[in-house]
């Protein structure tokens, strides 16, 4: 048997044979055998993007009303415990191999893959350790991923975008319905897509749904006069609510709003009022993160994005960071990106975003069989801006490294590097060999 979580990581990504198998019937009959198959409260957050965000602000908010709450995410940036949450800590090692070994002992001749071991663990932990509430993050789809074997109290979807499409489908309409997936009949459901596809409004009202959209029933309102941001909302006993928080914060706005409806939706004993106060804390690694090199001190944004949706938001974070605002305390500067990314993802559409931005460019590649070779990204990007100025590298920290040393040259020549910016995106792998050479 496995000694340690290391152990324990290699034996569960050893026992099934295929690293993504979409279907409920293996988790389910584990979690009903082990008397996992019901927690306190649940609130399960599906889409394409922003999921990370949402769970995110939901855990800050609600550990400091007191509440206790267990959140599940995934994937990690750089240890598996980060996936599985207590109070905003990630669980210890013995607890997860404890948690591990009780799974295996249980299973018997079921093979249960890495995220439904995964899954299993963070129900089983939630359970011993008696949280009021789990955050339960999607990991791919919906409707037949593994956390969708709890019924939830609040059903929640962000944005809905392409991705995974060989898994999901080729359209938002078909995406939307997987994720739809997670609803419930005559449940709550928050959408915090502004524009969802029609087959999740269609499958929220054949589900008799108690419904709440973006824009609609909640949203969000600019205060000039303030510089803020307002949040209108609905209070389960159908109450009108509202909250402010500051327009500039680590998390879009469109996502704490739909943290906020959710919570507001789940009856939880949160004092909604003090979300200013809390999101100047909340911070999702890896998510538009602004921080500094260890080494040069040159500014640094990091963003796990890797899809068309996310990177449009990158490029409108990025912009925004780099104009010309005395507001904002910084002019325009170079734009170096550092880049990996896996070969499945709509790279030509990403990279067609990312030449709005990026001056340089320093193409690498992570050690994973998915990940597109530097060399053809190179390729890639030269067939849609062949007067880009890059240089391929056969690793991210090399990458990285080279594109913060030439910003300080750059600074010492006079050029104010630290008006410009270095990012880094593509991948949790990539960011993740990045961010270990950062500050955050």
């Amino acid at each position: 048997m496995p000694s340690n979580l290391q152990e324990w990581l290699a034996r569960i990504s050893r026992i099934h044979p295929r690293d993504i198998d979409l279907g409920l019937e293996r988790t389910q009959r584990i979690a009903e055998a082990m008397s996992l198959s019901k927690l306190p409260k649940v609130v399960t957050v599906a889409g394409t993007n922003g999921k990370g965000s949402v769970v995110s602000v939901m855990e800050s908010l609600l550990c400091n009303a007191g509440v206790q709450v267990g959140s599940y995410t995934s994937p990690h940036l750089h240890r598996f415990n980060e996936r599985i949450r207590l109070q905003g800590f990630p669980c210890d090692d013995d607890l997860i191999c404890e948690a591990f070994s009780r799974i295996d002992a249980m299973r018997r001749e079921v093979s249960l893959s890495y995220f439904e071991f995964a899954t299993l663990a963070a129900l089983w932990i939630f359970k011993r350790k008696r949280v009021s509430i789990a955050l339960l993050e999607v990991g791919l789809g919906g409707r037949l991923d593994a956390v969708n074997i709890l019924d939830p109290d609040v059903s929640v979807i962000t944005s809905i975008g392409l991705d995974h499409q060989d898994w999901l489908g080729d359209s938002r309409e078909e995406i939307g319905l997987e994720k739809a997936g997670i609803l419930r009949k005559g449940g709550i459901f928050v959408c915090g897509d502004p524009d969802p596809p029609l087959s999740v409004i269609r499958k929220a009202k054949e589900l008799s749904c108690i419904s709440f959209y973006q824009g609609q029933e909640f949203g969000l309102e600019t205060n000039a006069q303030s510089e803020g941001i307002k949040w209108y909302g609905v209070a389960p006993d159908s109450r009108g609510m509202c909250a402010s928080f500051p327009a500039t914060t680590a998390v879009l706005p469109v996502n704490v709003s739909t943290a906020l409806q959710a919570l507001a939706s789940a009856g939880t004993d949160v004092d909604l009022a003090a979300t200013a106060t809390i999101l100047a804390f909340t911070k999702p690694p890896g998510r538009q993160e602004l921080t500094e090199d260890r080494q040069t001190g040159v500014p640094v944004m990091l963003d796990v994005a890797h899809n068309p949706d996310s990177i449009d938001a990158l490029v409108f974070a990025v912009q925004r960071f780099v104009q010309p605002d005395p507001a904002l305390k910084h002019n325009q500067g170079t734009v170096r990106l550092v880049i990996a990314v896996m070969a499945d993802k709509d790279i030509e559409t990403m990279l067609a975003s990312l030449v709005s931005i990026a001056d340089i460019w320093y193409i690498a590649q992570v050690e994973d069989a998915r990940c597109l070779p530097a060399i053809k990204l190179g390729l890639r990007l030269k067939n849609i801006d062949p007067s880009a100025t890059m240089r391929c590298f056969d690793g991210v920290a090399e990458a990285y490294q080279t594109a913060c040393e030439e910003a300080l040259a750059g600074a010492e020549e006079g050029a104010e590097a630290k008006e410009g910016l270095v990012v880094v995106a593509g991948s949790f792998h990539t960011v993740s060999a990045a961010r270990m050479l950062t500050k955050g």
